[in-house]
């Protein structure tokens, strides 16, 4: 498997690496990280690789519009998660052309050699590949049919909170790869539920649509949440169909789901924009900040003023 990197207009390659069959190493695990500067703008490079499985971590700085074309000598099942900016993604063929704004993803299963990416600011991405065989092995081959609903989509909460404990969770190398794989999986097993979830016989489409709408309610209003009563009216249906309608859709109750939402912007705060606790315990809705870090070691095992150190 090989992976290079060439400014597209000048063809100059900045970037090339060949890696083992399947990206198994020797070492179980293989990490490394590089700056390259060319031209106008700087790219910060950090990948991770092991059997089956290659992560790559990638900020690019720049003042004006620019090209780069990424080639990969094998097809990879592909995962691309736009982090900050814009970036427009084509085939080198210019057949396919999609754009990924903040927090938006692409998953492909088909031809993903020749990737050219645009950009004119700053930006930032994760781009996970699993080998054919690897997925294969994983899911059967099966996961995949249908996965259109996830291209230029929204990146759900969940997915965000894996992406950030990707790159901002350190551990010791005898246990990164036992770490990061335990993520990956997780996003796979997320994608393949998404895929085979069936319309909920128990609610009419309607009941769905409400429930729906006083969940972005919840998501939306953390710092002040509306009582049950009071996101009922919001949404327009009775208390008795949000609560059973809420746990069926979310798996969770109204209140068990603003908790985990708080928690999760917290994990965000914390870890990304190095926020003080109480800052964080603020914004996600706790008057005692003594409440809020029991709140979330509980959740996470770890105290939340090690996050943002």
């Amino acid at each position: 498997m090989k992976i290079k990197i060439s400014d597209y207009l000048e063809g100059k390659v900045i970037f090339s690496k060949r890696y083992p069959l399947n990206f198994k190493t020797r070492a179980d695990f293989d990490e490394h990280e590089q700056e390259i500067e060319n031209k106008g703008y700087k790219i910060f490079l950090k990948e991770r690789w092991f059997e089956g499985i290659h992560i790559s971590h990638i900020k690019i700085n720049t003042k004006k519009p620019e090209q780069i074309l990424i080639h990969y000598s094998s097809i990879t099942v592909s995962f691309l998660y736009c982090l900050e900016g814009t970036i427009n993604c084509e085939n080198s063929s210019k057949i396919e052309s999609i754009v990924l704004n903040k927090n938006q993803q692409i998953i492909k299963l088909n031809d993903f050699k020749n990737l050219v990416i645009s950009f004119n600011s700053k930006i930032e991405y994760i781009h996970i590949q699993l080998t054919q065989e690897h997925y294969k092995k994983l899911t059967g081959g099966n996961f995949g049919n249908d996965l259109s609903a996830f291209e230029s989509s929204e990146t759900d909460s969940e997915i965000t909170l894996i992406l950030n404990s990707l790159i901002t969770q350190k551990n010791h190398k005898r246990t990164a790869k036992i770490s990061i794989q335990a993520k990956v999986y997780a996003l796979l097993t997320f994608y393949i539920n998404k895929v085979n979830y069936k319309p909920l016989l128990s609610l009419k489409k309607d009941d769905i649509d409400k429930i729906l709408f006083a969940k972005k309610l919840v998501e939306d209003n953390i710092q002040m949440p509306y009582s049950l009563i009071n996101l009922s009216r919001k949404a327009g249906i009775n208390d008795y169909k949000l609560k059973k309608g809420f746990k069926e859709i979310t798996g969770n109750t109204v209140f068990g789901y603003l908790y985990k939402i708080r928690m999760e912007k917290a994990h965000y705060y914390l870890s990304r924009d190095k926020k003080t606790v109480n800052e964080v315990a603020f914004l996600v809705g706790y008057k005692n900040a003594q409440h809020f870090t029991a709140a979330f070691k509980k959740i996470y095992n770890i105290l939340p003023r090690s996050l943002n150190k």
